[in-house]
């Protein structure tokens, strides 16, 4: 959807939305039904802050897990401290809030990468998402975490209710699959009828599907940084329920420990900070806001009307963009579903809601609109059979359906491609040069980026050289994130419509 011609009272606010500071993660979040039950790990922090680390990380997701994981197992760090502040309990940000996907977005979007950044570009986009998942996996392998983190096979059913949106969609599948010839043939293409018919749906043009993955990535995660906590004791720590509030410059002249994170429980000072935070990176880093922004979406738990089986299926519904001037109602043109084997609960997520209450970093609220979406979208819109109870004759209630819903906050950047790299001082504004790092802004799609670009960033933080798989347009440089044009707020709002 293009840039819509709003009214200049609600630009301006949406524009102040954009570059608006975060904050830290709120203290009350909606509890998502990933984090049920909470890891036995949950609140751990030690009993006093330790006054020096080698490496802050700040954020316990999918993103500084990586990263802490990185430092501690290479032979750079292995004498090494690493501290991870956590600002709520363990991992509640977006990687135990969202859809539980191993797929990656790139072939759906590879024409547009080929637009934006060329067709270098866009391969290297789409040869680290294949193996950002690739790693992902080995890694539950090689960790034992496969069984514990529900990592199972699934047919992934790309449904579209738009023709355009359809033979794009084919277009750039097809383009990918040209450019990274060992994943071709993976994508199966059926149109209209055919596809309504062989996959249930209420509506569709057409349909792409592909063998991928789904999981519990809140285990994964938890149970991950379980293990680095029991195999390095002395080196690192996790700091639960322990926001960095601020960042400052040591004024002692401490070059080996220039940073002071300030926290609710005291002070630390740090050789060198890993920015893990996402849609909160704006917080410590002001310039980033704008480049980067939160978007907040929900998702919830339903039970299957009595026809529904379990299946061993996850859908992506496309929808066509639309907005509605007169109550700026915005359907942003895209519903997820996968259903838990074990308990047979559909997890569902999207959103139909007013333009502002998407551009939003509280996580402790969810809009009516997206309340009323949730309830009603899967009788109302999605299947053609499975919502009908026989032994009532009447469609199932939400009460009966509706488990739990929740929201979470995505990290959007104006450029639609994540920030990754060393951040430059005149972005920081701390004028030292090395010892901050970022890996933040996927638009949604961490679980094929987030892995290895935490990896990414602590190499380079232990002083390797750039990974040759992390793709040029990611990188943090100030050329980058300083042109306003690309970059600054009426960019992003741009990104916002067109994601």
């Amino acid at each position: 959807m293009a840039t819509p011609e709003l009214p200049q009272e609600l630009l301006f606010k949406l524009a102040g939305q954009v570059i608006q500071d975060p904050g830290v993660p709120l203290p009350n979040p909606t509890i998502p039904a990933w984090q049920e039950p909470p890891h036995p790990l949950a609140t751990t922090q030690s009993k006093d802050l330790p006054k020096y680390t080698d490496f802050a990380i700040i954020g316990s997701g999918i993103t500084g897990c990586s990263a802490a994981k990185t430092i501690l197992e290479n032979e750079l760090g292995i004498d090494k401290t690493v501290t991870m502040f956590e600002a709520r309990s363990l991992t509640t940000g977006a990687t135990s809030r969202n859809g539980g996907y191993l797929l990656s977005h790139a072939p759906k979007f590879y024409e547009k990468f080929v637009e934006a950044f060329g067709a270098t570009a866009a391969k290297q986009i789409a040869k680290f998402c294949d193996q950002t998942l690739d790693e992902l996996m080995e890694v539950a392998k090689a960790e034992n975490l496969l069984q514990i983190s529900e990592i199972r096979e699934v047919t992934t059913v790309l449904s579209f209710e738009d023709v355009d949106g359809f033979e794009s969609s084919c277009r750039s599948v097809r383009m990918y699959e040209e450019a990274v010839p060992d994943r071709k043939e993976k994508y199966t293409i059926i149109d209209g009828e055919a596809a309504m018919k062989k996959y249930n749906l209420k509506k569709s043009v057409g349909v792409i599907s592909v063998k991928a993955h789904v999981f519990w990535p809140y285990k994964l995660v938890t149970n991950l940084l379980q293990q680095l906590l029991a195999k390095h004791q002395e080196q690192f720590s996790v700091e639960t329920n322990t926001p960095v509030t601020s960042i400052t410059l040591s004024k002692d002249g401490d070059a080996k420990y220039p940073y002071i994170l300030t926290t609710p429980r005291g002070v630390v000072k740090a050789a060198k900070i890993l920015h893990c935070s996402n849609g909160f990176s704006g917080h410590l880093l002001p310039k980033l806001r704008g480049p980067i922004f939160p978007c907040r979406l929900s998702m919830s738990t339903q039970k299957p009307g009595a026809q529904w089986e379990n299946r061993p299926y996850a859908w992506l519904f496309h929808t066509k963009q639309s907005w509605d001037p007169s109550t700026t109602l915005s359907e942003l043109g895209l519903f997820w579903m996968q259903q838990n084997a074990k308990s047979g609960d559909l997890f569902v997520g999207g959103d139909i809601q007013r333009i502002d209450d998407y551009l939003s970093s509280d996580d402790s609220l969810i809009s009516a609109d997206s309340v009323n979406n949730q309830t009603t979208i899967l009788p109302k819109r999605l299947f053609e059979k499975g919502w009908n109870n026989p032994m009532t004759n009447s469609t199932l209630s939400s009460a009966t359906a509706m488990h739990r819903m929740w929201s979470g906050i995505i990290a959007m950047t104006a450029d639609q491609v994540p920030i990754v790299g060393e951040v430059p001082k005149s972005i920081s504004g701390r004028k030292l040069n090395g010892g901050e790092w970022i890996a933040a802004g996927f638009n949604g799609y961490g679980m094929c980026q987030a892995w290895l670009s935490g990896q990414a960033i602590a190499r380079m933080a232990l002083g390797e050289p750039r990974p040759e798989w992390l793709p040029e347009v990611y990188l943090s440089t100030e050329k980058r994130l300083g042109d306003e044009t690309k970059m600054g707020a009426k960019a992003a709002l741009a990104s916002f419509f067109s994601r």
